[in-house]
């Protein structure tokens, strides 16, 4: 079977002018809404794909039928692809399939696309002297931590130093010296609070500290009161928390990591693993209700390559299953 495509200003121009061409053959296949920049304004276009069948009965002039297009089923393909939380599935169908109204495709893309952003926040300014990287283990706290530093030292021009409290778990200490040492970023290690204040004042000469931690889980009692030993010789105005996230975790897991470490007062939200998950809905879903702007994404284990300041242009691209050509509402800088 041969498909061919045709483009035009919307779907009857589009499926007329196949007609005009081919006939009642014409059989539409897929068809795809978009806009296109022209000048300072943008304008709507449609292409189609289709196929022609032989033996077909004759189309009444002026009538262009097309595919039946079911907005309840598309959505839930949409939701499918995006990897949504389960328990918000019927709260999105209530909102955004209205029963008074019949959704074309490319406007029920447009009302879920502004659904998934909307409410997000994003922030990547480091403002605070010492900033603290919590969460679980193996989430890339320690790959993250050297991503951010040459971050700050490269983009912005500060000094910055690494500091260790994860002294204690095997390999964890020798991965940090490695990055330090490969990277020129002064490295310090504190086992307790009584050797992390031998080092403020060294540590009080930097623009910037960021303090690496052990991941560890509600049942880890002395070693969260060990952090927070360790964290209290910080003046509370120079510290600030940032959470950070695999992409890849389930929605439950987030709510549940978030729940354990809000006693630190978490201001941020730092993403990593964006390329080993399919959608980003969890990830979406779980800044808006935790509140926590985006700071950082991470896509990689490549140092300093795959590390981008959190931007909607960013994660626009990894939404999946839409017809409609999603970065024209955020081009990539």
């Amino acid at each position: 079977m041969e498909f061919l495509t045709l483009e035009a200003e919307d779907y009857e121009h589009a499926l007329k002018e196949a007609r005009m061409q081919w006939g009642s053959a014409v059989r539409v296949h897929t068809r795809k809404d978009f806009l296109v920049k022209k000048g300072m304004r943008k304008e709507k276009r449609c292409r189609i794909t289709f196929f022609l069948v032989e033996d077909a009965e004759p189309v009444e002039e002026g009538v262009a039928e097309g595919p039946v297009f079911h907005a309840g089923d598309h959505l839930s393909f949409l939701m499918e692809q995006n990897e949504i939380p389960p328990a918000r599935i019927e709260q999105i169908k209530r909102m955004l399939l209205p029963e008074e109204k019949t959704l074309g495709q490319a406007e029920l893309e447009v009302r879920f696309f502004q659904y998934l952003l909307e409410g997000l926040q994003f922030e990547d300014s480091v403002q605070q002297r010492y900033l603290v990287l919590v969460g679980p283990a193996g989430v890339g706290k320690t790959t993250s931590l050297v991503k951010l530093a040459i971050h700050l030292r490269a983009k912005e021009g500060k000094k910055v130093a690494l500091l260790s409290f994860d002294v204690h778990r095997p390999g964890a200490l020798e991965q940090v010296r490695f990055f330090a040492k490969e990277y020129s970023l002064p490295l310090y290690e504190a086992t307790d609070a009584g050797v992390l204040s031998g080092l403020l004042d060294a540590l009080e000469t930097y623009d910037h500290v960021l303090v690496d931690t052990t991941g560890h889980s509600s049942k880890d009692v002395m070693l969260r009161d060990s952090l927070s030993d360790l964290f209290s010789s910080f003046d509370d105005k120079e510290r600030e928390y940032t959470l950070v996230v695999s992409a890849s975790s389930k929605f439950t897991d987030l709510i549940a990591q978030y729940e354990l470490f809000s006693e630190y007062n978490l201001r941020k939200l730092l993403v990593t693993k964006l390329d080993e998950t399919q959608g980003i809905g969890n990830i979406l879903f779980f800044a808006k209700e935790a509140g926590l702007p985006l700071s950082f994404l991470a896509d990689g284990q490549g140092v300093p390559e795959d590390f981008h300041r959190a931007d909607a242009s960013v994660l626009v691209p990894r939404l999946r299953g839409f017809t409609l050509e999603l970065d024209q509402f955020f081009p990539s800088p």
